[in-house]
């Protein structure tokens, strides 16, 4: 399973938060059974006046309710799944995430390996337009980005190859959006681009035209769109490279081999530039094609950014399952001290109840945050739970009041989860005050109660 990793993020990296691995659906389902059988077994063969055994058996009840919790992350894998098969499909039908890499000389021999000569300097200007597509209730980011590339090949780097041919080469991920003619200024002449990179070293992708190559410096400059989805990468292939990216985008995620030198990100838009020099990146200048410098190796040093909706649904509905034995224990627990306090007597059949209501808070959230998004799916699930267990506890517990008590222990509870999901790094902080607090209060009204005659009675 993924680990845990953490990113600059206006978001996630899905499955980013998972840390531990969990057992096959048919696993956890034998194990519930398994528990839930011994349950009834000891429901079965004794009377249950011990306070001791009780809590033995709620404990083991409240663990099958956390098992139970847990096989809806098995739900979760599989919804993420099938979101990202729809991401690939809306990608392999509009344009793949855009890599450039590139432009390069090459200059091709029937004796010799390739000769490879890269720019002395490189800059490029992406603007982005992002649009959300839907296909079924699943929801990518794609976009239309429109590049202007300039820069100059100095006249010590092809020095070897003045007076020549050669071949100006560009790789692109996906040429297929592009609509019009891509023209080349090269030394103030216009050239045409021809489809494919034309360049062993490079994917086929991309575009390509024969130039001649002057004595001094060459200069190049040439725009073009295209279609792309989640990510916009470049490759710093010049020996000073400056990469400026906007997009009114309010959640970028800067990923890749470098981060940018300055950036700009308000509640609408971005705005990065990456300056970039050769001493960042380990190919040389110029080389020959003889297997020193690889296609990985181009790739290894690109950068840019990936266009996040925030956190992802799948990834904030696992790290809200992670909780869910805080909340079981600690309803849990405020049934107890009812039976204890008020001396309310409840069957272990009714706290079985309130936990399986407890593990379908989870179901409901993933289900929802799909179709009404997160936020929406996390208030109507703390609705309908709180006010089902509420409606429950009205019952057995005897009084109104007391059902109101759990009604707003639960609202409690899961406003200060959500809290503490949005704060990511300081999580764990704020759940060790959460349980810290838990643990004072029961503490507090059980200070006065003689367990040893209890545990008799």
């Amino acid at each position: 399973m993924p680990h845990l990793a953490m990113g600059h993020l206006g978001g996630r990296s899905p499955n980013t938060y998972k840390s531990i691995e969990f057992a096959t659906k048919n696993q956890w389902s034998n194990l519930l059974s398994c528990i839930l059988s011994l349950s009834l077994s000891v429901l079965e063969g004794m009377k249950i006046d011990n306070l001791t055994v009780k809590m033995l058996v709620i404990g083991v009840i409240g663990l099958a309710c956390f098992i139970a919790s847990i096989i809806v992350l098995n739900l979760v894998e599989e919804r993420e799944g099938r979101h990202t098969e729809a991401e690939n499909e809306i990608g392999q039908t509009w344009g793949a995430p855009q890599v450039v890499i590139g432009p390069m000389l090459v200059v091709k021999s029937a004796n010799v390996a390739d000769i490879y000569i890269l720019p002395s300097t490189l800059t490029i200007e992406s603007t982005i337009e992002p649009e959300v597509r839907k296909r079924g209730i699943f929801e990518t980011v794609i976009y239309k980005e429109r590049l202007k590339v300039s820069g100059t090949f100095s006249q010590s780097d092809v020095s070897s190859i003045a007076g020549k041919s050669a071949t100006f080469a560009v790789s692109l991920s996906d040429t297929r959006s592009i609509e019009k003619q891509v023209t080349l200024n090269w030394n103030k002449a216009e050239l045409l681009f021809n489809p494919g990179a034309n360049a062993s070293l490079l994917k086929d992708s991309g575009i390509h035209t024969p130039v001649t190559v002057l004595s001094g410096d060459n200069s190049f400059a040439f725009e073009v769109t295209l279609n792309g989805n989640k990510r916009a990468m470049f490759a710093p292939v010049g020996r000073e490279n400056e990469v400026t990216v906007s997009a009114p985008w309010s959640t970028p995620e800067f990923v890749g081999a470098f981060l940018p030198s300055t950036r700009e990100i308000t509640s609408d838009s971005f705005s990065a530039t990456w300056k970039v020099s050769s001493f960042g990146r380990n190919y040389a200048q110029s080389f020959l094609n003889d297997g020193t410098v690889s296609e990985t190796m181009l790739t290894d040093s690109t950068f840019g950014v990936e266009l996040n909706e925030g956190v992802d649904l799948y990834t904030q509905v696992s790290r809200s399952v992670k909780y869910a034995i805080l909340f079981i224990a600690v309803t849990f627990m405020a049934f107890f001290l009812f039976e204890v306090l008020a001396k309310v007597p409840l069957h272990a059949i009714q706290y079985l109840l309130v936990g399986l209501s407890l593990s379908l808070f989870y179901l409901l959230l993933l289900s929802l945050s799909e179709h009404i998004g997160f936020l929406k799916a996390y208030v109507v699930a703390t609705g309908m739970i709180s006010i089902l267990i509420s409606a429950y506890s009205t019952k057995i517990l005897g009084k109104r009041s007391r059902a109101g008590t759990v009604f707003t222990l639960l609202v409690i509870l899961y406003s200060y989860l959500y809290f503490t999901l949005n704060l990511e790094d300081y999580a764990l902080l704020f759940g060790s005050f959460l349980l810290f607090g838990l643990l004072a209060v029961v503490m507090y009204l059980t200070r006065n109660i003689d367990w040893t005659s209890a545990s008799e009675g």
